[in-house]
């Protein structure tokens, strides 16, 4: 009996000196601070989007569902909603110009209403073409992609179906 009394006693001191090493490290662990130091980021503003980016982050995620939005990653970002109101009347708008990368192309209206949004290049050819339809008050505010676009002189042609609305814009691409 002498010998498995000397074997737990062993066990026992084993145990106790290993918790007494841990226990800087618990104590340490809980003054850890929630900041991630990181060598370089940034933050970009324009119109109605923010950007902020940490350089060694690999992703920030953001998930919406109907009045919460959720965010993940380290650089939690700063969102803004904005609930604009519809401009009044019927109207159309195409911007910037000149412009490289995105045209923003703005239809607005009071009452049911079919577009046709036509891109047309110098030469009179049709780069792009798009139906836009609207089966009641709308405001349709979205960036197109024009990247693929050559630089150069383009025309923007809206028109409604009815044909009560028929503008044309000239833009260009650079």
């Amino acid at each position: 009996m002498g010998n498995q009394d000397h074997i737990m006693e062993q066990k026992i001191y084993r145990i106790l000196v290993l918790g007494v090493l841990s226990l800087p490290a618990t104590v340490f662990s809980q003054q850890l601070s929630h900041q991630v130091l990181v060598p370089m980021a940034g933050i970009a503003s324009g119109c109605n989007l923010n950007y902020s980016q940490t350089v060694g982050e690999t992703a920030v995620e953001i998930v919406g569902c109907s009045e919460y939005l959720f965010t993940q990653g380290f650089q939690q970002p700063g969102i803004k909603i904005i609930h604009e109101t519809p401009p009044p009347g019927t109207g159309v708008k195409v911007y910037p110009n000149p412009v490289s990368d995105f045209l923003t192309i703005e239809l607005y209206g009071e009452s049911p209403r079919v577009f046709r949004v036509d891109i047309i290049n110098a030469t009179g050819t049709i780069v792009s073409s798009e139906r836009k339809a609207f089966s009641d008050r709308f405001w349709y505010r979205e960036p197109e992609n024009i990247e693929n676009l050559i630089k150069g002189f383009y025309v923007v042609r809206i028109m409604s179906e009815d044909r009560m609305i028929n503008r044309i814009f000239k833009i260009e691409k650079l």
